[in-house]
Order: C-alpha cells, then structure tokens, then sequence
C-alpha cells in the first residue's frame, strides 16, 4: 500500500500547488492523495486520511448516486461530472466566512497499474501540460502578479537551461485554447483511450470552488428579477405602453422567452413578441387577428382545465403575485412543445378588477422530453428488473408469461398485451403450416378477451411467416391507414377490436417460437422508438425464460423416468423392494402420528422353482407379470401398495387396513391368482398356479420397526407353506391362525 501512496505523490504531487482540490481514490474507495488545497478547504491532513476510506470523513459518498457512478469510473468508464447544480459539494468543506463551498467536481479514470497523469488531467480540468525535449520534467506557466504576455515562462526544464522562478503570486495551468498548448484534443482523447482499456483504475476527482461564480449568478438572477419588477411598474398604463411600444418590442425581442400581454375583458391576446414566431411557428399578427383563439385552440386538450382555472385565480389576484404553470402548445408543424409560464396582473379596471395580465413563457420542452426519457429508462429497468427477477425465481412459464404482459400493458398504458405462441397444423394436403393461439393476454377492464383464439393458417402465410422469421417488428399505428399490410392480418385485427398493434417475435435460436403484441383498442397511437426497444428486449428476455422452462420441463421428466426406473421391477413393473422399504418406513411414521393399523402381505407362488424347471423360465417370467397383474388389481386403494419382494415373492402394504380388511385382501389375491388358471402340472397342491400368503397386522409406535413387522408377515408365510401351501395364515399378537 505504501508503494501506492509513493506512486501516486510522484505522480500528484505536482498538484499540490494547484488551487483546486484533487484526490485519487482507489476502488474500495481508500485514499491515495490529498493535495493541499484540501487541506486547507477541510482541515484534513494527508497524513491522516491517507489510505482510509473516504467515507469515513464523507459518509454520503458510499451512497448509491455517487458509488453508482464511481464505480463506472474504476471500470474505466469516460469522465464523470458532478454539477454544482445537482451536487453542491462532494467533499464538503467551510469557507472562513462559514459559507460552506459550491463545488463542481471532474472525476475521470486513471490506470492503476501505470497512471497517465497528464492525458487524465487534461480531460479531468481542461487544463495541460507541456512536455520539453527531454520529455522529464513538466512546464508549469507561473503568472506575476501583474500577467501579461511578456510575464509567462517556462519552469521545469531539463538541464542547465531551467530557469529559476520567484516572486509568482499564483500558478496557473495553460489553457486548452493558448498558443502554447501541445498536443492536439483528439492526441489526448486517443491517450486516454488507451489508458481506459487497462483492467484496474483509479478515480482522479478535480473539485473546483465556484462558490463565487454560483452567487454572482443568484445576483445576476436577482438583478433579472428586479429589472422584471420595473419592468411592470413602467406597463401599468395601456397607453403608455403603446407609447413606448418601439422601446419595449425591442428589449422583448431580444429576450429568449415568450412574451404576452393578454385582456380578460375582451378576451383576447393584445401583444406578443417576435419570439412567437421562433417558437410558435405564428406571427404575432395572425395570433393577434385570430382575437386569440388561434393560441388557445393550440393549448393540448389534458392542458386546457388548468389553463381555465388559472384564469379564474386571478380574480382574487394581488398586484405582484406571479401565477406559474406549464402546459403544451402545438407548433404550427404539429409537434407539441411543452412551456412554463409566469403571469401576473398587469392593468386593473377602475373598479380594481383585473384586466390585462402579462406573461411570459419559456420552452422547457427539451426538459420535458429529458424527464420523460428518464422516466421511461426508469420504468424500462424496472420492468426488465421484474421480469428477469421472475425468471431467476420461478420456472413456470405461465408464470412468467403472465407477469410480462400485465407488467408491459401497466408500463405502457395500453388496452391489450399478449402472447401469441406457434404451432404446427398438418394441412389436407399433408403439407406442415404454421398456426397459433393466444397464450396469456393482460386486458383493460373495457377489453374483450381473446385468450385461447386461434389465428388462422391464412394470417401466416409463407411471406409473413417469413417475416417474423428473420426478428423484424411490425408497428401499425393505425390499421385503418396501414399500407402494406395482409388483407387477412388487418382484417383479424379488426374483428379484435384493435386500431394500433405492435408484434415483435419471440425466437428461440433460429427458430421463431412466437410473437409479443402490445395493442390499442380505443385509438390510434404513434409508437415511441423507446416504446419499440422495450419490447424487444423484454422479447429477448422471454426468449430466455422459454429456453429455461423448456430445458427444466425436460429435466423434470427426465428424473421422473429415472425415479420410475430406481423404483420399479424391470419385469413386472411393480414397485421395486428399494421403493417397498422406503414406503413402508413412511406409512410407518405417519400411521404412528394417526395412530391408525397398518397390514402387510407377504405372499409366494407356490412350487414355482418346479414351474421353471418345467415350463421354461421365459414361462416362469410371463407367469410373474400375470401374477403381478392380478394382485395389483385385487388391491383397489391408492394408497397401497404392491411390491415385488424378490423371485417369485411379493409384498402388499396395506395403510389405514385392520386385520379383517387385510385378510379380505389376502383372499382376494388368491381367488384373481386362481382365475388366471396357469396350468403347473409338477405343482404338489394344484394343477395350476397357487399363492401362500402370509399376514400381519400392527398399529405402529415409535418402538416398532420396518424389519420386525416384515419379519413377522414372514414367519407367517413360512407356516403357510409348512402347513401345506395354497393358504393364508395370520401373525397377530404372536398367535398364529391359518384360513
């Protein structure tokens, strides 16, 4: 660490003479130069701010408006500028007088690795360095006292020729547009290029004072504000306005704003300047003809309630209060401009009633147009935020589906958003067409729902197919004028209701999978390219969420087969003895918490070695499966079941199942076991196959186990056989019965 405070005062230390502040950050926001003039400004030393985090004397710079953007800039991201405007100070510091500093701050990325000290500087102040022969050391321009052209010179070279400076009152850095500037603009903006493609940066912040500047401007606006005033004073009287109409149409024409004087008596505007002309597209004579409704018919139709109610405040006006509003006026070409207008009263009547008001207005449209954009990008990441957030959450595409149209039509203040989705349809002619239906829809409360509708083959022809295929956007403002367009696609579109559409495709790799449409049912609507580029990416964005779901989907089956092959026998597609000892362990628990009986069936074909010896063991396999179907049939719940034990073996658990309703089901099995009527000509009992069966019964505690129960069910069947076969003997409480 010291190696970087080291690097970074031989790199910096030059700026300690310098009358802004600078510092260097490092990425975790540590400290690796502090030059004097913030020393001075916050009674910081280097010494003890040195490598610690900056925040622990600045608290507000770990908050995420500055981290967000300093983080940029340790990316190596372009010069960053924090505005006197928006951040007053970034390190806050008191002036001697106890104002407390307006600072307008450059932070600009610097290579960790080998700092490009001058090149950043450059882009950082506006101000340069300049290089002598040797390339060594740097000039500094010094200015007397007195400066002048004849005063500069240069310091720092190399060699017996440095000169030796004193007496300089304040050094200064050479201008970017002085004659004595080196390297071209585009020279340094090519070094800082190369010096931004370096892995790890540091954040070089210039911080300027212009606490001065800032309050000769609230002066300047303050002496504006009072010359307004006298302004005022002196139009008082209309006929010494119209007097000295020359003089003022000038000084109105000169200022940037809208200037109006308007008569509530006769209701019309009297004046306008030539700024209604620039801004307006209108001469102020034909607004002035119009009696002004020429101006108030361009008023945005949402505008015109507040324009009403202004006009009512003045009734009770007082001379000097300034009524403020903004509202949008339509440019003679037709764009709407948005202004902020100032009226107050101007000339009362006789009777102290207002009558004239003046006015002015200023274009804040670009502001408008600013703050939207905004808040479009705003709403576009918070949406792509959901979105992506319910793709990481959920794999349900439903789910997923529906929260893209419901949050796109809620974003972008439309009747209808949907999902349309692909599929493939066998034509009489054998030939594979593309058709579709509506998947989700998120619809305004006036909007007739077309979920599940089916878009007809002839809708998606081979050309639109085709269209949608290569991931071009179709936009249609309004299908009663589109041009271009299928007949069978306007005429659907119609009979949805629908007078705007936006269908932007849904690919997943080459494939086109389906289409995102955004639909206006009650107008027609010129869609925003901001508007467009949501939708795409938000399409990009399903795409992702499809391929995720799809993949999973397969996945699930995937490990549902498996589970199926873990868990059943190969032959007879019962449940396997792995998949019988987990489901007794668990009928085991859960009939202990229910305190409910549970029978277990252990039965074996009986002679079945003979059988094989006999008919072969492909007859002896066939002979299991017809087995096994029969006892699965004879056992009718769906909570039991029937395993294959092992060979010709078989179990049966039997939950919620007393001992007289085990033994109804032990019978059974031998009954639908006899009527398979298998001959067995080498069986000792029959002539045909036979089971035994052995049978217990037990309400579980905790005490008893999986193995004794099995155990018991066992010696059951072992006395089964003893006892001649073909029977069903019973283990219950240590007495054992035969039937």
């Amino acid at each position: 660490m010291m190696n970087e405070i080291q690097a970074a005062q031989k790199e910096f230390g030059i700026l300690d003479r310098v009358p802004e502040g600078v510092c260097v950050l490092r990425e975790d926001f540590r400290v690796l130069f502090w030059n004097r003039c913030l020393e001075d400004w916050t009674g910081i030393s280097r010494s003890e701010i040195l490598l610690k985090d900056i925040g622990i004397y600045f608290p507000h710079l770990h908050q995420p408006k500055y981290t967000h953007r300093l983080k940029q800039i340790f990316e190596g991201g372009p010069p960053t500028i924090f505005s006197a405007q928006l951040h007053q100070s970034i390190i806050p510091a008191q002036m001697p007088d106890g104002r407390w500093r307006i600072q307008h701050t450059t932070v600009t990325a610097v290579p960790a690795g080998n700092f490009r000290f001058r090149s950043c500087w450059d882009s950082a102040s506006g101000y340069d360095f300049r290089s002598q022969d040797t390339g060594v050391h740097l000039d500094i321009v010094k200015l007397r006292k007195k400066p002048s052209s004849s005063n500069i010179e240069g310091v720092g070279e190399a060699g017996k020729n440095k000169k030796r400076v004193t007496k300089y009152k304040r050094i200064g850095f050479v201008k970017r547009n002085s004659p004595v500037f080196g390297d071209s603009l585009k020279q340094n903006e090519g070094k800082i290029a190369k010096v931004q493609n370096r892995n790890s940066f540091y954040a070089l912040l210039v911080i300027e004072d212009v606490t001065d500047l800032t309050h000769r401007i609230q002066d300047y606006r303050a002496m504006r504000d009072r010359a307004l005033e006298e302004v005022k004073e002196r139009k008082k009287i209309e006929d010494a306005l119209i007097q000295s109409q020359h003089f003022i149409q000038k000084i109105a024409d000169a200022t940037p704003y809208l200037i109006y004087i308007y008569d509530l008596v006769e209701k019309q505007y009297i004046y306008f300047n030539r700024q209604v002309d620039l801004l307006l597209g209108y001469t102020d004579e034909e607004i002035i003809q119009g009696g002004g409704q020429l101006f108030a018919n361009s008023i945005h139709p949402e505008d015109l309630s507040q324009v009403t109610a202004q006009m009512e405040k003045f009734a009770i006006a007082q001379d000097g209060d300034i009524l403020e509003r903004e509202y949008r006026i339509k440019h003679r070409s037709g764009e709407w401009f948005w202004f902020h207008s100032r009226e107050l009263v101007f000339m009362r009547t006789p009777e102290g009633l207002p009558k004239q008001i003046l006015g002015t207005a200023e274009d804040i449209s670009k502001r408008k147009w600013a703050e939207e954009a905004m808040r479009l990008q705003t709403e576009r990441e918070r949406l792509m935020g959901v979105i992506t957030q319910h793709i990481r959450q959920s794999l349900n595409l439903d789910e997923v589906l529906n929260t893209a149209v419901t949050e796109v039509r809620q974003f972008l203040q439309t009747d209808r958003a949907l999902i349309f989705r692909f599929q493939c349809s066998t034509h009489k002619s054998s030939r594979i067409l593309k058709v579709g239906n509506v998947m989700v829809e998120s619809l305004a409360p006036d909007c007739t729902s077309i979920l599940g509708n089916i878009i007809p083959d002839c809708c998606l022809n081979s050309n639109s197919f085709a269209y949608y295929q290569q991931g071009k956007i179709r936009a249609i403002e309004d299908i009663y004028t589109a041009a271009n367009f299928p007949r069978c696609h306007i005429a659907l579109l119609k009979n949805w209701g629908v007078k705007a559409n936006l269908e932007v495709p849904i690919m997943q790799g080459e494939n086109l999978w389906g289409l995102l449409m955004v639909q206006q049912c009650k107008a027609s609507r010129e869609w925003q390219p901001l508007e467009i580029e949501l939708i795409e990416q938000l399409a990009n964005q399903l795409a992702i969420a499809i391929q995720q779901a799809e993949l999973y989907q397969q996945l699930q089956a995937a490990n549902e087969q498996l589970q199926r092959l873990a868990s059943s026998d190969g032959l007879t597609h019962l449940a396997n003895r792995r998949k019988f000892d987990e489901y007794l362990i668990q009928q085991l628990l859960i009939l202990a918490r229910e305190k409910q009986p549970l029978s277990l069936i252990l039965c074996d074909i009986d002679s079945f070695k003979t059988y094989n010896d006999t008919y072969g063991h492909q007859a002896g396999d066939e002979c299991l499966r017809l087995v096994a179907k029969a006892i699965q049939r004879a056992v009718k719940r769906p909570a039991d079941l029937v395993a294959r034990y092992g060979g010709e073996e078989f179990a049966v658990i039997l939950p919620n199942t007393d001992l007289k309703g085990g033994l109804r089901v032990a019978k059974e099995i031998q009954i639908r076991v006899k009527d398979l009527q298998i001959p067995h000509t080498a069986s000792s009992v029959s002539d045909t196959i036979t089971l035994s069966a052995g049978l217990t019964c037990v309400i579980p505690t905790p005490d008893v186990s999986p193995n004794e129960l099995v155990a018991t069910a066992d010696r059951a069947l072992y006395q089964a056989k003893k006892w001649g076969r073909d029977r069903i003997v019973m283990n219950s409480e240590s007495c054992l019965s035969q039937v």
